[in-house]
């Protein structure tokens, strides 16, 4: 019995290591997170010859402690969290979303919103506080003039969909968010109600990064599908149903720019 038990245990430790964890970092609700990147898992499947399991957590915080303790093989993950991770784990990264991100402050169309100053004193929805945008657009406030914390009630949200459901249900004036959430959502939802009045500076955006205990071989791999979607079919197909924007080759140098970043938020 022991034996059988003994020999149980091993297969399962051997299916473990067959398979490659792919984390992805909770921006959108877990539903349309797995409805987006289960194709993209079986895509990087296709050259490495071993499944790719995505993986992710229901909560920023939550996905960031197993991304730093070194549980993903590959993961997407935000331009702040690459830094521990780098620090942490030793990430590598591999690709990055094209262009740069800003966080935006989105309004209805229909309200008397048109600056920051209309809606201080009021309640601002955001993504996670761990978010890049949210930490993005609460800098810019600290340089618009603004103390954050002081002229504004800011009211979390556990990721983009739902920050911006705020705005439309009324339980918030105006949402922190980024771009392609906000075009992701509308296409959801059918609606186009939003209106931005106020854009940050960029910094370089969400990306892909491969643990050091990932052989270089695959590693190559991994980043060779990604950087080539926009240039065929199948790739654009992955692109377009998540609303993703094509992924280009990155570098640790290219993120000094967020660790700069950091140093105005200290």
């Amino acid at each position: 019995m022991r034996y059988m038990i003994l020999i149980m245990l091993v297969c399962l430790s051997l299916s473990a290591q067959q398979k490659y964890k792919f984390g992805v970092f909770p921006h959108m609700p877990l539903e349309k997170l797995h409805d987006v990147f289960d194709p993209v898992a079986k895509d990087l499947a296709k050259d490495v010859k071993r499944p790719v399991v995505l993986m992710t957590k229901p909560y920023y915080k939550m996905y960031k402690d197993e991304l730093n303790a070194g549980l993903y093989d590959i993961a997407l993950i935000q331009p702040f969290d690459y830094l521990q991770a780098r620090k942490e784990q030793g990430y590598i990264p591999i690709a990055r979303r094209a262009k740069g991100l800003r966080a935006i402050l989105v309004v209805s169309k229909g309200s008397d919103y048109y600056n920051i100053s209309d809606i201080k004193d009021r309640i601002i929805a955001s993504a996670p506080a761990e978010a890049a945008v949210t930490q993005m657009m609460l800098v810019a406030f600290k340089q618009q003039g603004y103390r954050p914390l002081d002229d504004f009630t800011i009211s979390y949200s556990k990721n983009h969909f739902v920050c911006l459901q705020k705005v439309v249900n009324a339980k918030a004036v105006a949402c922190i968010t980024a771009r392609r959430a906000l075009k992701y959502f509308n296409k959801e939802k059918g609606m186009d109600t939003f209106r931005t009045i106020y854009t940050t500076q960029k910094l370089p955006h969400a990306l892909f990064v491969v643990h050091p205990r990932v052989p270089k071989e695959i590693r190559e791999q991994f980043q060779n599908r990604i950087i080539n979607w926009s240039e065929n079919a199948e790739g654009r197909e992955i692109l377009d149903k998540g609303n993703l924007l094509n992924f280009v080759e990155t570098n640790d140098a290219e993120y000094d720019k967020v660790r700069e970043f950091i140093k105005t938020k200290e």
